[in-house]
């Protein structure tokens, strides 16, 4: 896994410098450590403006680009079929997610599988789990950020 810096255009239309490491991905999406918070940050490729050598290199050019030019990134997600694994949750609550999921064509898994996208993770998810899902390139989110995307489409970057 690597480190990156970058300029990134969140979905608020703000743009900002990160800088992240043990970096994951998967078709549309990456995430990794921020070096700003040291929580686990994901992003969408498609709003990623430049990558830089370093997090002061980005800083500078964060801070002068013109947020217009970048209103092209902000049509509707793709309604793509995508799966899902519930771990680490109470079974009342695995079985609203599940209900969830499946009443928005969300294919629901019971492991980490080849093409699993996403891992949504509950209080008492093992580690053995995420480790194996961020190998894949899979988006781990918490039940907050999934509500979120099935509501939105979009994948939160706090």
């Amino acid at each position: 896994m690597m480190d990156m810096s970058f300029v990134y255009i969140n979905a608020q239309r703000i743009i900002s410098a990160y800088s992240v490491s043990q970096v994951s991905e998967s078709e549309e999406h990456f995430q990794g450590i921020c070096h700003h918070s040291n929580q686990l940050r994901t992003f969408r490729k498609d709003r990623l403006i430049e990558n830089l050598p370093s997090y002061e290199e980005a800083v500078k050019v964060a801070a002068i680009i013109d947020a217009s030019q970048y209103l092209h990134l902000f049509q509707k997600p793709k309604a793509n079929l995508f799966e899902v694994f519930f771990t680490g949750f109470k079974k009342a609550d695995k079985d609203r997610l599940v209900s969830l999921a499946t009443e928005n064509k969300i294919s629901v898994r019971n492991s980490v599988t080849q093409n699993l996208q996403v891992l949504c993770c509950g209080y008492n998810a093992g580690p053995t789990k995420v480790t194996a899902a961020r190998m894949k390139g899979v988006l781990i989110l918490d039940e907050e950020q999934f509500l979120n995307m099935v509501s939105t489409g979009e994948v939160p970057d706090f």
